[in-house]
């Protein structure tokens, strides 16, 4: 284990010669980390994007998106993430704080828990650990790793306060990798389809300046139908006006 750490302390994957998209794809950006974690022990890991609390969600065709963990990627098999979205996350309080927290969040033991804990262990996992990916001006989503372990959770804290000094950093710089690679893999607000395809045409045309009735005529929908769209865009983005609306849109990737 010292051997591996400081072999990968010294030549961390990335960290210093240049990435090209051509050569860096987004499927071997996740093989490449899953084959690194799986030499420290880690069982699988995921990478995600949680839409803040502050965001609403719409709609019951949404809410089942989530439960299905469709925004979920990484090496951990579908049929047991979509089994935990669809069973068990609604049990586990990791996500009470899930979206707020700053630092690592190592999952303890507690009467809360067990019910997940359980289904975790079921799957070799003992220990989990969830790693924060800040997005710089981002106040709307932020990206998240998650790593499962098979060592008990005692144990696991030790572990992971020895290698944590340089695999925080390698998840960071792959973070940035897969960001680089393919933004609308992971942008929640594309990939769960928070805004239908007719509500970003509207607020493209809005974005260029046309007002409500030119856009109405060249969509052949009525003026009501376009004021729908964007104060429901306003609404999901909590936008006091239209000004204040694209400019969020023009932040989270969607203009």
């Amino acid at each position: 284990m010292e051997s591996l750490i400081l072999q990968l302390k010294q030549q961390p994957v990335f960290q210093e010669k240049p990435v090209f998209a051509l050569e860096c794809t987004w499927e071997n950006l996740l093989r490449e980390l899953d084959e690194l974690l799986t030499q420290l022990g880690f069982v699988s890991f995921t990478y995600s994007v949680l839409v803040r609390n502050n965001l609403l969600a719409l709609g019951d065709g949404q809410a089942q998106k989530w439960e299905s963990g469709s925004d979920i990627v990484g090496s951990m098999p579908d049929a047991i993430f979509k089994t935990y979205y669809r069973d068990i996350a609604t049990h586990d309080p990791v996500w009470e704080s899930l979206s707020e927290m700053e630092a690592p969040l190592i999952l303890k033991p507690t009467p809360q828990s067990a019910y997940a804990d359980a289904f975790w262990s079921k799957h070799g996992i003992s220990s989990r650990v969830y790693v924060p990916m800040h997005n710089g001006e981002s106040v709307y989503w932020f990206h998240y790793f998650g790593l499962f372990h098979s060592l008990p959770q005692g144990e696991f804290e030790s572990f992971f306060g020895k290698v944590s000094e340089w695999v925080i950093p390698i998840l960071n710089r792959y973070h940035a990798l897969l960001q680089a690679v393919s933004d609308s893999e992971q942008n929640p607000f594309l990939k769960q389809e928070l805004l239908s395809t007719t509500c970003l045409r509207i607020m493209q045309m809005t974005a260029e300046g046309m007002p409500v009735k030119r856009i109405a005529d060249k969509l052949a929908l009525t003026e009501e139908g376009i004021t729908y769209h964007i104060t429901r865009a306003k609404r999901l983005f909590g936008a006091r006006n239209k000004t204040q609306l694209v400019a969020i849109m023009y932040k989270v990737g969607l203009l």
